[in-house]
């Protein structure tokens, strides 16, 4: 081959590694900007993970949990290495837990998200109120890769529930105390004089017996000369303080009194229950004697304008916060009471409806209009004047039944006719 061929060729070949060495110049500048980006990308992603408040929990197809964020690691306790590799059920209880790992096929085959008030647990095994929110990663062939979990702590949401739950109550307390002390006043106002009549009936009876001691006196001593002047005596002051009738009033009296008593004691009772702020487990308890309870509490704001229909069905005990269905029975009876303006009546009937028991509340008031009855669980919502409401009854009602117990609290009302609320618990 000749040389001037051979030097061409190796020209060419130079230039061509040259080209490839520019391009790989090109590619390598391209990668290690790509590089930087994606490095920019993790870094930006890793400072959104970092600085949420809420806590983010990642897991594998499996439910293992591979991502947390530091939010994770402070309310519950852990170690990130605690956590990294464990199942995701570790962090929930027993009976309140997540639920995902049992359900992970029916969470694959959605593409929502899936919202629900549940409890965490911490290592040390205190209990947490959070709001979990789920979603699945799916890949370009929509199969499950991971599941998405957040979860905002609710702790100091529940304490301000707590707190506004209790305000209201105190509040209808404080709206219903100067007839809650009429309702005391009236049976203590007769106890009193029961009692000033008592004190006088002794004194006669008193007076009556120093007779028979003198009576006595003289036929022991034998002066049978001054006997029937002491038996005149006697029969004198038995005429005087109608001793029959005393003897018959005095019975009459103490049982006045000792009834009057048992309900100034059942009134007191009522409110202090009512009053209380409440368990923080629910408890069996029976509507019927909650209805019962409230009513003795709200009746003096209702009775010198309503007629009530009380109709209780053989119902079972249920699980529940009792204190908190009373508070709800309490606000929809004085607001029945309120939506009558002169006379009417306030049916309550209580029944059992497939998997519920039921509470039905009707008043033939002044109903309301559907552009109320859309609005009226709206937090501080209210028709009533200033001063008059807080416009929290109902929406509180709704947290109570629907939130808090899994029921429904349901309005039927016709402007003019009268309303009826309906509250449905679970068995």
């Amino acid at each position: 081959m000749d040389l001037p061929v051979v030097e061409k060729r190796l020209i060419r070949t130079q230039e061509k590694l040259a080209a490839m060495e520019t391009l790989l110049e090109d590619k390598s500048r391209d990668l290690f900007l790509a590089n930087e980006e994606i490095q920019k990308t993790n870094d930006f992603l890793n400072n959104v993970i970092g600085s949420m408040q809420s806590c983010l929990i990642v897991t594998n197809a499996e439910g293992t949990i591979q991502i947390i964020n530091e939010a994770t690691v402070e309310l519950l306790g852990y170690d990130r290495t605690e956590l990294v590799g464990q199942l995701l059920s570790l962090v929930g209880t027993e009976d309140k837990g997540v639920n995902l790992l049992s359900n992970m096929d029916s969470l694959a085959a959605t593409k929502s998200l899936v919202r629900q008030e549940i409890q965490y647990k911490a290592k040390e095994g205190a209990e947490i109120p959070v709001l979990f929110s789920s979603s699945a990663m799916h890949d370009a062939e929509g199969r499950l890769t991971g599941i998405v979990c957040v979860a905002l702590d609710l702790s100091n949401h529940k304490l301000l529930e707590r707190q506004l739950l209790l305000s209201e109550k105190m509040a209808s307390i404080g709206q219903l105390a100067a007839g809650v002390a009429h309702e005391i006043n009236n049976p203590m106002g007769f106890i009193f004089s029961n009692l000033s009549n008592l004190g006088e009936y002794v004194d006669d009876i008193t007076a009556l017996l120093g007779v028979y001691e003198k009576l006595e006196n003289a036929i022991r001593s034998a002066k049978v000369e001054g006997l029937q002047d002491e038996l005149d005596e006697l029969e004198d002051n038995k005429k005087r303080i109608e001793i029959d009738y005393l003897m018959e009033d005095i019975r009459d009296l103490i049982q006045e009194s000792c009834g009057g008593a048992e309900r100034v004691q059942n009134i007191v009772l009522n409110l202090k229950e009512f009053s209380h702020s409440g368990r923080d487990e629910k408890s069996l308890a029976n509507l019927n004697d909650g209805l019962e309870s409230t009513i003795s509490i709200v009746w003096n704001e209702l009775k010198y304008k309503v007629t009530l229909d009380k109709e209780y069905g053989d119902i079972p005990n249920i699980l529940c916060f009792p204190q908190e269905i009373n508070q709800v029975f309490m606000n929809l009876l004085v607001n029945a009471g309120h939506a009558i303006e002169d006379s009417g009546e306030i049916k309550v009937r209580t029944y059992e409806e497939r998997e519920y028991v039921c509470i039905d509340i009707a008043d033939t008031g002044k109903g309301m209009s559907p552009e109320i009855q859309r609005r009226i669980f709206e937090p501080f919502f209210t028709t009533k004047d200033v001063g008059e409401g807080t416009g929290l009854g109902l929406s509180m009602g709704y947290q109570i039944i629907v939130d808090k117990h899994g029921g429904q609290l349901i309005v039927e009302s016709t402007e003019g006719s009268g309303t009826t609320f309906t509250i449905k618990l679970p068995k």
